[in-house]
């Protein structure tokens, strides 16, 4: 995860630091390049505030590398990247952070030897620092603040459905398991923009079928704007407003899940090539009405046992 907003970004314009809400963003002619390679070609795209936009392609076309840009991780050769009208290019990663821009990886960075509970304090003592002379000695308003961060976690726990795994160390959960830990920090450093990193990458597929409703409920929850790469293809369909569909770095077709899944190029480039893809998380609907899950249940894989996948990290391939 990409961190939290401690405070106002230096030199940034005040109303910058303190907004507030889901946030827009504005690709525009997007070039990276690594050597001679381009590994985003002009891609352009607009991710309106309070949407959820899937980027889907086949490895290598680009995806990762979009993300890479937009948290700050990579600088493009050109092009600009607007976040609520203003140029990100002189923000490093920490400043983003600020603005409310989160990122996740593929591979879940969490502490292995942690626990739970104490993973998602750590998140908290990061975005809501209390200094060690006043934890000592106890000072009323450390106190509080000590009660307001436990209050958030037990929030999280409950809300992801994690009690039960509270005290387990991060280490000796499924893979799945850990992505929901990591989802749950990421709504504690109070996100405007989400940049989901194939959330469901290496997990089984009962847990992938699991993870619609759940980051259905990550939306509701942070009440902000998501950018997801996801190989995923039909959670992708069902989840997001808008998938766009990248090869060889470029933008090839994007518009409402049944606009893509009717366009030639999509198809070309993507859609038409990938059985495997298609079905990881159960065939395509035949349209892109979000359905309830059979058992009508809250997005709680952990809670219900559900999260009992392999215990590798991540393993969907990188898209540079």
């Amino acid at each position: 995860m990409t961190g939290a907003r401690p405070g106002p970004v230096t030199g940034a314009p005040e109303h910058e630091a303190t907004a507030t809400g889901a946030a827009r963003l504005d690709i525009e002619e997007l070039v990276v390049s690594f050597g001679g390679l381009r590994a985003v070609n002009g891609a352009s795209l607009t991710v309106e505030a309070g949407s959820i936009v899937g980027l889907i392609g086949a490895n290598g076309s680009g995806k990762t590398t979009l993300l890479d840009a937009v948290s700050g991780l990579v600088s493009p050769a050109s092009g600009r990247l607007l976040l609520d009208g203003a140029d990100l290019s002189d923000y490093i990663p920490e400043e983003r952070a600020r603005l409310g821009m989160v990122r996740s990886f593929q591979d879940c960075r969490l502490y292995p030897e942690l626990s739970v509970e104490d993973t998602l304090m750590l998140c908290e003592d990061a975005r809501r620092p209390v200094g060690v002379l006043s934890t000592t000695l106890q000072l009323p308003w450390a106190r509080r603040a000590e009660r307001e961060k436990r209050k958030a976690i037990d929030r999280v726990i409950g809300s992801f459905g994690l009690e039960r795994f509270r005290l387990h160390a991060t280490a000796h959960l499924s893979t799945g398991t850990r992505r929901v830990v990591d989802l749950a920090s990421i709504v504690l450093a109070n996100p405007r923009l989400l940049l989901l990193d194939e959330p469901t990458a290496g997990i089984a597929q009962r847990e992938a079928e699991a993870f619609i409703p759940l980051l259905k409920r990550l939306h509701e929850v942070t009440d902000s704007t998501i950018l997801l790469v996801e190989h995923d293809v039909p959670l992708v369909f069902e989840l997001c407003s808008t998938v766009v569909v990248m090869q060889t770095g470029e933008v090839v077709a994007a518009g409402t899940p049944d606009e893509v899944r009717r366009d030639p190029r999509a198809l070309a480039a993507y859609l038409g090539a990938s059985d495997e893809a298609l079905n990881v998380s159960g065939p395509l609907a035949p349209s892109s009405a979000a359905k309830p899950s059979a058992d009508g249940s809250s997005a709680k894989p952990a809670a219900d046992g559900s999260a009992g996948g392999s215990s590798s990290a991540g393993s969907g391939g990188e898209d540079r």
